[in-house]
């Protein structure tokens, strides 16, 4: 195997497992769903650092021929952009300096309408997303001044808003996240530095749904050869199926013979025969691509800390793993119920779970979709409500433990939580976006349309908001 990354040999490195984006996704698709419409969820787990937790509606807008879309690295605590050229709500106020460009591509002639947090939403037409950090086996900077080993101009803060600037489609919005991706360069807020690559946080998963005609697909993304450019796959599961991405890539079998259901970034095998992560005798039929397999972070000597190779893999395999298993045993239970919980989920994992599973038809409701949000794994040999660490009262709430190697079970509902949404994608401008604050286990989802014209209420919107200062103006309900 080479061990060449960056460009040079590899220093020993130390994984950066970021817990600021450690997010989950459930999706489900049309025939699954209880309303014949999918559904996408996303938590965003926010970790010891806080977060700007605005709601924001982006405005629809034309824009003058020659105009340019600029693209920033955005920030996770408030304000996470301050910018003249995107929505209002993220103008400069009370002196705010406007943030460093780093790169322009054209724009187009109108844009769509949209609701807006750390990422792109939900827009007018019923265009979902659902996002979730990945591990990968790359690592990519963002160019900005601070950085000058950055090359990469696009994060994927950038490629959802401007999926939901572009497009009605999941078809559309992947395709033209992967190009523009390819084009400027794809960066992770979570990649560390140089010195110490954090390979656990420097890649991304999104779920995307639409209301027309009601696809769901799975795209995952990374920073290409060199710290550079991209590689990515997009993959079109199933109608009849419910999917689940916990810090993971999913794309397990992308065919690439199959352009009806499977996109990807050209010569998307070349880096991986390269380094030896894959080879063409792994295929199982020809144009079969293991993409998880390929370019998921998989633990080794020379890319791990030393001496925390197993911990690491151990750490990474049932983080992401235990929710996978959760969500399918929940929604699906009949499928579920044929997965092995103790098998966990890295690339290399044998017969490894699916990226998604069959469900009922009709059987799996919004509020089904809720409540594996707020789920413990209550009623399994997990359950993090029972045992003397939940304490007296059953508390499922469990803080970082020093000194000592491991980590408790991940809950799908965690107590760092700052937001979560469920998102129903309907026809006719009929889109709804239930957004609650706090931890799932303890929040209200409200509704907001996707075609909206106003604004969320300034307890939503205000500026100032984020999860650690008391303010006036946005009395929160439900905010911990």
């Amino acid at each position: 195997m080479s061990r060449m990354i960056f460009g040079k040999l590899a220093l020993s490195s130390t994984l950066l497992w970021s817990f600021g984006e450690a997010c989950t996704i459930i999706a489900v698709g049309k025939d699954a769903s209880a309303t014949g419409y999918p559904m996408v969820s996303h938590s965003d787990d926010s970790g010891p650092s806080t977060t700007d937790v605005r709601l924001v509606r982006v405005p629809r807008k034309k824009w003058p021929k020659g105009s340019v879309r600029k693209l920033y690295e955005w920030r996770s605590p408030y304000p996470r952009l301050v910018s003249s050229h995107m929505a209002p709500a993220y103008h400069p106020v009370e002196g705010q300096q406007e943030f460093e460009v780093i790169g322009e591509i054209p724009q187009v002639e109108e844009t769509w309408g949209y609701w807006d947090t750390d990422y792109g939403m939900q827009n007018e037409w019923g265009l979902s997303i659902g996002e979730s950090t990945a591990t990968a086996m790359t690592v990519g900077w963002a160019a900005t001044k601070d950085k000058p080993w950055g090359k990469n101009r696009v994060g994927i803060e950038d490629l959802t808003k401007l999926a939901m600037e572009r497009c009605k489609t999941a078809r559309c919005a992947v395709q033209m996240m992967g190009d523009i991706a390819v084009e400027q360069g794809f960066y992770s807020a979570d990649s560390g530095s140089p010195d110490a690559p954090a390979y656990g946080g420097s890649s991304e998963a999104l779920v995307l749904v639409d209301a027309e005609p009601g696809d769901m697909w799975v795209f995952n993304v990374l920073t290409g050869k060199q710290n550079a450019s991209a590689i990515w796959a997009a993959q079109r599961l199933p109608s009849d199926h419910v999917a689940a991405v916990g810090n993971s890539f999913t794309i397990r079998s992308l065919d690439l013979k199959d352009p009806e259901n499977n996109l990807f970034s050209p010569k998307v095998t070349e880096l991986a025969e390269e380094m030896g992560w894959w080879s063409p005798k792994d295929a199982k039929f020809e144009g079969d691509f293991d993409f998880f397999g390929a370019y998921g972070y998989q633990p080794y000597e020379y890319n791990t800390a030393p001496g925390q190779v197993e911990s690491t893999k151990n750490l990474l395999s049932f983080y992401s793993g235990r929710r996978m298993w959760r969500v399918f045993s929940l929604l699906s239970p009949e499928e579920g119920g044929k997965l092995d919980p103790e098998l966990g989920n890295l690339p290399k994992t044998k017969n490894p779970y699916p990226p998604s599973v069959r469900a009922p038809k009709q059987t799996v409701t919004r509020g089904m979709v809720m409540n594996a949000l707020r789920d413990h794994y209550e009623g399994t040999p997990y359950d993090l409500t029972k045992g003397m660490a939940a304490g007296p009262h059953g508390t499922p709430n469990r803080g970082p433990v020093h000194g000592l190697t491991g980590q408790w079970e991940r809950a799908i509902s965690m107590f760092r939580t700052g937001y979560s949404y469920v998102l129903e994608p309907r026809p006719r401008r009929r889109s709804r976006t239930w957004f609650g604050y706090d931890a799932a286990h303890g929040t209200v989802w409200l509704p907001f349309y996707g075609a909206s014209e106003i604004p969320a209420p300034e307890m939503y919107s205000a500026h100032g908001l984020n999860m650690s200062t008391f303010n006036t103006q946005a009395s929160l309900p439900c905010m911990g």
